[in-house]
């Protein structure tokens, strides 16, 4: 495909998102319900093209953490289709306002999801699309070809029939390169890259498009010296139970020098760690860490990573596996100057019984989202407050990224679309 082929193709999502927005809410929520209805119809037939996938992928010499997101078992696929269903239950965002000088929220247009694995994810995100009156055009790796031709010919199938544009939801033809796609300006208005960190960053730095980076792990925790170690020992392992992929998995923790001194009755920290290797984890740690326990956990625990961790590659950079790193602090101006330096960004965990700490904590931490004393886990379909709504999430973005300004958080349907202001005379 040529440029000016790519240019017409991105054209006609664009000719549809104008399309789209004059299209009733309750047309939008039911063609949502539909497209829920077709994939668990259909469900068969995309398990089945899944598996060809991953046969395909075991010769591509495609990374095991990318199978293990490209596996889309019976369940991954019912979640998909959950959030389908709840995202139609959603009151429109477009019918709020904003603010009282007259602003409105609009859709944003046509925006790109660019993905490695996650064949469910690409059918979420084209959902929040859909319900806020954007177009979206897909683009996995081509580890997962044929399980999105089967979810796009489902969906294409039901625009048709229900009397929708055909490019409210499309794949980028075969053969397209990535970096030819992210600087189509003229009429893309979105990108969302989405997977391992190395990749989102390449993609969000190619773009001459607007960028919705997500994160994925990295995650600190600051173990404060009121915290309490059984609860941090069940945050971590909580964290790390996202399916399939744990976004906001504790992989790093920063704890206050007073825990090596404590002694009741055997060295707390110590068992601590012991407990946490005989979770399946590996346990490394700082130069302090790893001298100060040597000697304790060569006797309990010969199998514990002893190397001491200092690279910046190191503590910058997501684990994506079942390794956590511990780092020593004097007191709570380290923690917060250290996770200010090396954590994602995306969301950091504090444990502390003191209220001013927490303060502290919270107004430094260069964090788009902050769990004081609580779960960090992840679940792209929630329910918040008394009512029990549901919240759908494709995933989290930094404050540290690109576009932080209007993004940063839980990336849910109102980062999908953008604002207008009416000013009329008087």
């Amino acid at each position: 495909m040529s440029p000016e082929d790519l240019t017409g193709f991105i054209y006609k999502s664009h000719a549809a998102a104008l399309q789209l927005m004059q299209i009733s809410t309750r047309e939008r929520d039911s063609l949502l319900l539909e497209i829920a209805n077709g994939i668990k119809k259909h469900k068969n037939a995309i398990l089945e093209a899944n598996t060809l996938d991953l046969e395909a992928s075991r010769d591509m010499a495609v990374p095991d953490l990318v199978l293990e997101w490209l596996k889309l078992t019976p369940d991954r696929l019912n979640n998909a289709i959950e959030c389908l269903t709840q995202l139609a239950n959603l009151p429109d965002p477009l019918t709020l306002h904003v603010g009282i000088n007259g602003y409105q929220r609009v859709p944003l247009g046509v925006v790109a999801f660019i993905y490695e694995g996650f064949p469910q994810l690409g059918l979420i995100a084209a959902g929040m699309c859909l319900k806020v009156g954007n177009t979206i055009i897909l683009k996995g790796g081509s580890e997962g070809t044929n399980t999105q031709e089967a979810i796009a010919a489902i969906a294409k199938d039901i625009l048709i029939r229900k009397g929708f544009p055909e490019a409210c939801m499309t794949s980028v033809p075969r053969g397209v390169a990535l970096k030819e796609l992210i600087v189509q300006e003229k009429y893309l208005r979105l990108v969302i890259p989405y997977g391992r960190p190395s990749f989102v960053q390449q993609v969000s730095k190619q773009a001459t498009v607007s960028a919705l980076p997500t994160s994925m792990g990295n995650c600190y925790l600051y173990l404060a010296a009121s915290g309490k170690l059984d609860f941090a020992k069940e945050i971590i392992l909580n964290s790390r139970k996202g399916d399939p992929d744990a976004v906001n998995a504790i992989e790093k923790v920063v704890v206050h020098r007073s825990w090596l001194d404590r002694t009741l009755p055997d060295h707390e920290l110590g068992e601590w760690i012991i407990s946490l290797k005989k979770q399946g984890l590996t346990v490394r740690g700082c130069a302090e860490t790893t001298t100060y326990f040597r000697q304790f956990l060569e006797e309990t625990s010969p199998n514990l990573h002893e190397q001491a961790i200092e690279s910046e590659d190191i503590w910058g950079h997501a684990y994506l596996d079942e390794t956590i790193a511990i780092k020593i602090v004097n007191d709570t101006e380290e923690a917060i100057a250290w996770i200010n330096q090396y954590s994602s960004g995306h969301a950091d965990v504090l444990l502390t019984d003191s209220l001013s700490e927490r303060d502290r904590f919270v107004s430094r931490v260069n964090s788009s989202t902050i769990f004081v004393n609580a779960h960090s886990r992840f679940s792209r379909c929630f329910k918040v407050g008394d009512s029990g709504n549901a919240k759908i999430a494709l995933g989290m973005s930094s404050l540290k990224t690109r576009g932080a300004s209007r993004y940063p958080g839980v990336i849910d349907i109102y980062a999908l679309t953008t604002t207008k202001q009416v000013l009329t005379s008087s």
